[in-house]
């Protein structure tokens, strides 16, 4: 037994000889991403899916090189829970100042989703010096205001999603071929009691007046409404031919559900927060068919072809997740991580400094077009030539099918009329 147990010894000791404990020399630091995500809510549920697909391609791929080694990502994700009835501002900035300090992060990527968080996080990352990348959501036209104002205070300050201003003159030159082809020129307006809601409402009404549009009814209902039937009967009465909508609740699916159902010879067009959803078909038993919506930031449909990007990332995602990508907060969530992967390799350090640089000269191809920012407010471009600028998209279901039907750049089918709206010409 003695004689076996001197020769286990020695043939272990001899394998270490020949192969090393190297474990410390082959572990390898993590590059840490805060990533503050509303989890509850699709919104957040999108930006984390598609910030888990890039940190998963560029880990499997090596990681990012910085200096002699190349290094994994970790998202250190918190939940900010800004787009739950409710929750207070003060408790989003808490969890974003917890994430700061508590796992000592310095970039981040994500959220405040929710205007009036976002809006108030601005002055938070100067504070800490931390670089911030909003990717989901906060469409509010507020926030490039406000940067714009003092962009060497906010100079930590970056927006990758897209805003209000940026989606209603895209709907309006919808709008404006919709009144060219049927003849319509009647509008009701109805929104949620939301900053990015109200700001939307005023922008399309100021647009689409200018192209001979009358608003001939406007309505803002309270967050988490679900019975529309008194507004539907409203938009009947005013002889409206388009309903412009602008509401991000899960509620608000119960307005196009009871819109189906009473025939209101409106066309809903604008933004309608779930219904971008590829079940949401099945789930409505076909009633959103001919609901013209607003899709968020461009790269989500299906045959859309806006860069060599745009299958791969669609394909990769239905692979990943086993679904298709919906709309708002996918594309720039994505392109957020191999953004801050261009930078940071650029930069060859993590100093916040250094990437502040480097970010403000980022110049790329990605998923949803080209992305560069507005210097004067680091607000990212967009557009409608994707060799420029990134995109946004309009979806309408046709068919049980989410069809992109403007812009025309990457559209891949035609707006489609009701067949209980007729064509005033």
């Amino acid at each position: 037994m003695k004689r076996r147990f001197g020769l286990l010894f020695i043939l272990f000791f001899s394998m270490l000889i020949i192969f090393p404990d190297d474990s410390s020399s082959q572990k390898v630091e993590p590059i840490v991403i805060g990533a503050p995500i509303p989890r509850a809510s699709t919104y957040g549920q999108n930006g984390e899916r598609s910030m888990i697909l890039a940190m998963e391609e560029i880990n499997a791929a090596g990681g990012i090189k910085l200096g002699t080694e190349k290094r994994p990502i970790k998202l250190e994700i918190v939940d900010t829970r800004d787009q739950e009835p409710g929750v207070p501002t003060s408790e989003v900035l808490l969890a974003l100042e917890k994430l700061i300090l508590d796992k000592k992060v310095k970039i981040l990527a994500g959220g405040p989703t929710m205007s009036e968080c976002c809006l108030a996080a601005l002055d938070l990352f100067p504070k800490y010096k931390a670089l911030s990348i909003i990717n989901i959501g906060c469409w509010t036209p507020g926030w490039h205001a406000k940067t714009a104002k003092d962009i060497e205070n906010y100079k930590y300050n970056f927006r990758l999603s897209g805003h209000v201003v940026y989606w209603v003159r895209d709907l309006v030159g919808l709008l404006r071929y919709i009144k060219e082809k049927y003849g319509f020129d009647k509008m009701y307006v109805t929104v949620a009691e939301a900053a990015h809601a109200k700001a939307a409402a005023e922008a399309v009404e100021k647009g689409a007046v200018a192209d001979g549009w009358k608003i001939v009814g406007k309505e803002v209902h309270p967050l988490a409404t679900t019975d529309f039937s008194m507004m539907l009967r409203d938009v009947r009465r005013t002889g409206a031919q388009v309903l412009f909508i602008w509401d991000h609740t899960p509620e608000s699916l119960s307005m196009i559900t009871q819109w189906y159902d009473l025939k209101i010879p409106a066309i809903p067009i604008g933004f309608v927060g779930p219904t971008e959803d590829p079940v949401m078909w099945k789930q409505t038993a076909g009633k959103v068919a001919y609901l013209v919506e607003f899709a968020g930031e461009g790269g989500t449909l299906p045959g859309q072809k806006i860069t060599p990007l745009t299958t791969p990332f669609f394909e990769a995602f239905k692979k990943r997740w086993g679904d298709e990508p919906r709309g708002t907060g996918n594309v720039p969530s994505y392109t957020a991580l191999y953004l801050l992967k261009d930078i940071i390799e650029h930069a060859g350090t993590l100093d916040t400094e250094s990437l502040l640089t480097a970010v403000k000269k980022t110049d790329m191809v990605t998923v949803g077009g080209r992305l560069r920012f507005d210097p004067t407010n680091h607000q990212a471009i967009y557009g409608t030539d994707p060799k420029e600028t990134l995109l946004g998209q309009t979806l309408q279901w046709q068919d049980g099918k989410r069809v992109c039907i403007w812009p025309r750049q990457i559209a891949v089918g035609e707006f489609k009329l009701p067949p209980w709206v007729k064509s005033a010409k």
